[in-house]
C-alpha cells in the first residue's frame, strides 16, 4: 500500500508528551533519547548522562564517564550508586573526583616537574619536547580521563603494539622508557597507591631486534671518496661542522650548541663538554678544521636572540641551528613545539647535490665514521674523551686524572690519515669503482 502522503508527520515526541529537543550545536556528541535523557551509543549499548533540560550538565558527565565506558568499565560513580542501592540523580556530575587521580593529572604533574628540571639547566629542552609526546601518545591512546587505578597490563601492552606501528626498535626502546619514567613518577610522587605493573608485553625490542634493524639500515659512516665530495660542495659553515663532526666525533646538537670561547684556534684545541650529558670533552684539531672555523666566524651572521651572541653557528637568518621551536599564534591550542634540526636538513641537501645516497646516514653518521676508525688506535680512554664518553663500568677511568693532548693528537691524526685524502685520490678511486 503505498504511504499517504497527507498524514500529518509523525512528531519526535518523549515523556507525558513532550517534544525531543534539538542539540544545542551540530557537533553535539548525545541525542536526545525518548526516556528524556541525553543518550549515546557505546559497545553496543545506549549510555545516558542527564535531562533534556541540562544538556552542558549531560556532556560534562559523558566526559567524564566516555573513557571508562569505551574501555568497558563501570563509572566510579555508577559503581558507587550500584553499591549503596540508591540511583543516581539524571544530570549529576560523575565520573573520577580528587581522590582518583586519572592519566591526565597524572601527565600533568609529571611535565610540571620535568619543566622545573629545564629551567634549572638539568633537563634540555629537546628531552622536554620528547617526554611532552610521549605523554601526548599515552593520553591519545588510554584516554585522558582514564582513572590510575583502573589502567591495566593488557591496556599497556595494546600501547606497546600502537607505539611499534610508528617507530624502529631504538625510538621504541626510547619511548618504552619514558613511559615507564612517568608511571615511576607517579608512584614516588604519590598519584599511585602501588608501582605500575607492566605485564609481559610492555618490554623494550629485545637486542636480536635491535641488530636485525641495524643490519637492514646498513653502516652509519661515510668512506673517503665521499667524505672529499662532500667538503668540496659544502658551504662556509657546513664545511667547518663536517669537519668538526670527523675531527672530534661531534653531533648535530654539538655542533649547535659549541661556543666561541670553546676554541682555542692559535693552540688548535677544542674543549667542550657534550651538551647532552655535560661529560667533558676535549681534542685537538687539525689545521683544515682550524681553517674552516676561522672562514666560518669571518663569515658569521649577526644572531637575533642574546643567548646566541657566543655561537660559533648560526644560520643565516641568525637563529641557533638546532632549536626547539615555540607553536605560532595561531596554533591550535594543542599544538606543540617542534624541534628544528637545521643541521640535519641541510646536510641532507649536501649530500643530495653530490649524489650520495644516505642510506640512513645522517650527520650523526661523522660521528660513526670518527669512532670507527679511532678505534683502530688502540687507546679507548684518548678517544671517550675527544668524543665525550664515560665508561662508568671500568674502575680504572675513576683513577685518571688527566690525558696528555698527545695522546689526543695521535688519535685525530690517525683519523685525519684515513679519512681526508688528496682530490687525485679520490678521483681514482672512483675510477677504480666504476670499472
Amino acid at each position: 500500500m503505498d504511504k499517504d502522503i497527507t498524514a500529518p508527520p509523525r512528531t519526535r515526541s518523549g515523556p507525558a508528551g513532550q517534544v525531543r529537543p534539538a542539540k544545542p550545536y551540530p557537533d553535539f556528541p548525545l541525542f536526545p533519547h525518548r526516556n528524556g535523557q541525553w543518550a549515546k551509543k557505546i559497545r553496543g549499548r545506549f549510555s545516558f548522562f542527564g535531562p533534556w533540560r541540562d544538556p552542558h550538565g549531560a556532556l560534562g558527565q559523558y566526559l567524564a564517564q566516555k573513557d571508562e565506558l569505551q574501555a568497558g568499565l563501570v563509572p566510579r560513580g555508577a559503581a558507587a550508586a550500584a553499591a549503596s542501592g540508591v540511583a543516581p540523580a539524571p544530570g549529576a556530575p560523575a565520573g573520577p573526583g580528587p581522590q582518583t587521580p586519572t592519566l591526565r593529572d597524572l601527565a600533568n604533574h609529571f611535565l610540571t616537574a620535568k619543566k622545573r628540571q629545564m629551567e634549572s639547566g638539568e633537563l634540555g629542552r629537546r628531552a622536554f619536547h620528547d617526554y611532552h609526546k610521549t605523554c601526548e601518545a599515552v593520553l591519545d591512546r588510554l584516554g585522558k580521563h582514564r582513572r590510575l587505578d583502573d589502567i591495566t597490563t593488557g591496556d599497556l601492552g595494546v600501547l606497546r603494539s600502537s607505539l611499534s606501528q610508528t617507530r624502529g626498535p631504538v625510538a621504541l626502546t626510547n619511548q618504552i622508557q619514558r613511559v615507564r619514567s612517568l608511571f615511576k613518577h607517579g608512584f614516588e610522587s604519590g598519584l599511585l597507591d602501588r608501582p605500575m605493573r607492566f605485564g609481559t608485553e610492555f618490554r623494550k625490542p629485545s637486542k636480536r631486534a635491535v641488530r636485525q634493524a641495524r643490519q637492514a639500515r646498513g653502516q652509519r659512516l661515510f668512506e673517503p671518496a665521499e667524505i672529499q665530495k662532500i667538503l668540496d660542495a659544502a658551504g662556509v659553515q657546513m664545511r667547518a661542522m663536517v669537519l668538526l663532526g670527523l675531527n672530534c666525533g661531534m653531533g648535530n646538537t654539538d655542533v649547535a650548541s659549541l661556543p666561541i670561547d670553546a676554541l682555542d684556534l692559535d693552540g688548535g684545541v677544542l674543549a667542550f663538554p657534550r651538551t647532552k650529558t655535560a661529560i667533558p670533552r676535549r681534542a685537538t684539531l687539525w689545521p683544515e678544521t682550524v681553517a674552516a672555523l676561522r672562514a666560518a666566524l669571518g663569515a658569521r651572521p649577526e644572531p637575533k636572540a642574546a643567548e646566541d651572541a657566543g655561537l660559533v653557528f648560526v644560520t643565516r637568518f641568525g637563529r641557533r641551528w638546532v632549536r626547539v621551536k615555540a607553536p605560532g599564534p595561531r596554533a591550535k591550542e594543542s599544538s606543540q613545539a617542534v624541534t628544528v634540526d637545521g643541521v640535519y636538513l641541510e646536510f641532507s641537501k649536501l649530500l643530495r647535490s653530490c649524489a650520495i645516497t644516505s642510506r640512513g646516514r645522517g650527520f650523526y653518521a661523522l660521528r660513526h665514521t670518527f669512532r670507527t676508525v679511532a678505534d683502530e688506535v688502540g687507546d679507548r680512554p684518548a678517544v671517550d674523551l675527544v668524543m665525550g664518553h664515560q665508561d662508568g663500568s671500568d674502575i680504572a677511568t675513576h683513577y685518571v686524572e688527566r690525558i696528555g693532548d698527545e695522546r689526543l693528537r695521535r688519535v685525530t691524526q690517525h683519523v685525519r690519515s684515513r679519512l681526508l685524502v688528496p682530490p687525485e685520490l679520490s678521483n681514482r678511486t672512483d675510477q677504480t669503482r666504476e670499472q
